[in-house]
């Protein structure tokens, strides 16, 4: 089986060395983070600061695109992870409380998630991998070329310190910071440009430890809770060893809002925020970490086209690829469905040609531009509503008969339907597309606006920046 070098060890390169050795390929990787690996999942959290992952204190949501792969092709995994606390979630049993009608359905199975904090699952990833005796990992070592042959193909990589890796297959999951365009174009291989959209998005996050495991409000998300609203958005993350995380988002222009960086700020407007209040409540939390803070995000796709072909040995997984608002928790799923569905690819184009660049392109394609264009057109509808708010304009209403996520959010307070198909599209299980086109979708968000139900209060802007100052 051909030799396979993976570069970068977080969750897209660790499933896909998995996948590799499963399929009887011969596996490295190499990562360029040094630091020891923590013994346990407090460690973890406290301590793994995880350079190489920007988003690794942010908060996540796992998907049932990539639970439901890992539970049925890497058992072992999963099982790991729940043994590590991590939550498992049914969907189709936590529905929100707005729905009198609550019978189960048939696919309710495949609504899954874990809870867990990324630093949990990635520490679990990493323990498996080293226990495997089919892959080989070099930690703090930086790859900083590929080795191209005279015909045009990868045939592995350079590390910094001179040191040449030979491969059948170099695996690029370096995540949104990858140099393989650059490492190709120094040997004279245009590859095609990445296409970006700001998500127009800055997080601030905190981590805080309940004393029991009895949620202190209700969870309208299922996973967790939360809202969307016309000056920004909280949500609170259900994670593992009853830890949660709640998230801010804001514009990255609204200069009141970075005020949010302080701790004390924070929480105040988590206070200020009744659905999500209780769960700051001293006597049922307490905050294990300061707020982090993250900016400067963009939805962005590279795929290729006729003057930029794939070049052969060189196959870019996840994040290398395409990258998506972490507010729409998809980047995990995304990462394992891509590296999985790579590697049953190499079972039909096992031989790092031409025929399997251009495969594994169009399975890259495929995989992710549905996604990529879903990010973008929400993206730029919610921006549009807050900017609209912080110039104290009234916001711009759709075109006629524009189908958006808020009426779909809206409407799945009422109907079951409409909620099921919105859930399979944000677990990445069904194509957005399809759900905004269908018509029976359309009506039934129709009649769901004739007899709203009360929503989720939040504080106007003026009161929210009067908090924030406040505190």
């Amino acid at each position: 089986m051909p030799r396979a070098l993976v570069i970068g060890g977080s969750v897209a390169g660790l499933v896909a060395a998995l996948a590799l050795a499963d399929a009887g390929h011969e596996v490295s990787i190499v990562e360029r983070d040094g630091d020891p690996v923590p013994e346990n999942t407090v460690q973890a959290h406290e301590s793994w600061r995880r350079p190489t992952v920007p988003q690794v204190h942010q908060s996540h949501a796992f998907g049932s695109l990539g639970t439901n792969i890992l539970r049925t092709r890497m058992p072992e995994v999963y099982r790991r992870l729940v043994e590590a606390g991590a939550r498992e979630i049914r969907l189709g049993e936590a529905m929100p409380p707005t729905l009198t009608d609550r019978t189960p359905q048939p696919g309710d199975e495949e609504l899954r998630m874990l809870g867990s904090r990324r630093t949990t699952f990635e520490l679990v990833l990493r323990q498996v991998v080293a226990e495997d005796r089919r892959i080989g990992l070099t930690p703090g070592a930086t790859v900083d070329g590929l080795v191209v042959t005279a015909s045009g193909r990868v045939a592995g990589a350079w590390l910094r310190d001179g040191t040449r890796l030979p491969a059948d297959l170099v695996i690029d999951a370096s995540g949104r910071r990858s140099h393989g365009a650059e490492w190709l174009a120094a040997e004279g291989i245009a590859q095609p440009r990445r296409t970006t959209h700001s998500a127009d998005i800055t997080y601030y996050t905190r981590y805080y430890q309940a004393h029991s495991p009895k949620p202190a409000g209700p969870l309208n998300r299922g996973f967790g809770a939360g809202g969307l609203w016309d000056h920004y958005t909280a949500v609170l993350f259900l994670g593992d060893n009853d830890t949660f995380t709640l998230s801010f988002g804001v514009l990255p222009e609204d200069t009141e809002a970075k005020a949010l960086r302080r701790a004390e700020v924070f929480d105040a407007a988590v206070r200020a925020t009744p659905l999500l209040a209780p769960w700051v409540d001293p006597q049922y939390a307490t905050p294990i970490s300061a707020v982090h803070s993250m900016g400067g995000l963009d939805n962005s796709l590279r795929v290729h086209d006729e003057q930029t072909p794939p070049v052969p040995g060189y196959l870019p997984i996840a994040d290398a690829v395409c990258t998506t608002n972490p507010a729409y928790g998809r980047g995990v799923s995304l990462a394992v469905a891509h590296a999985t569905a790579l590697v049953d690819l190499l079972d039909d184009h096992l031989e790092p040609d031409e025929q399997q660049a251009r495969a594994a392109a169009e399975l890259a394609r495929e995989t992710f531009t549905p996604w990529f264009e879903d990010a973008v057109r929400n993206d730029a509808g919610r921006a549009g509503l807050w900017r609209a708010t912080l110039a104290g304009n009234p916001p711009q209403k759709p075109p006629e008969g524009v189908l958006t996520f808020a009426d779909l959010a809206e409407a799945s307070g009422t109907d079951p339907v409409v909620w099921r198909r919105m859930v399979r599209s944000m677990m990445s299980l069904d194509d957005p597309a399809a759900m905004y086109g269908d018509e029976d979708i359309r009506l039934r968000v129709k009649q769901a606006a004739a007899s709203p139900v009360p929503g989720f209060p939040a504080p106007d802007r003026a009161s929210f920046v009067e908090t924030l100052r406040a505190a």
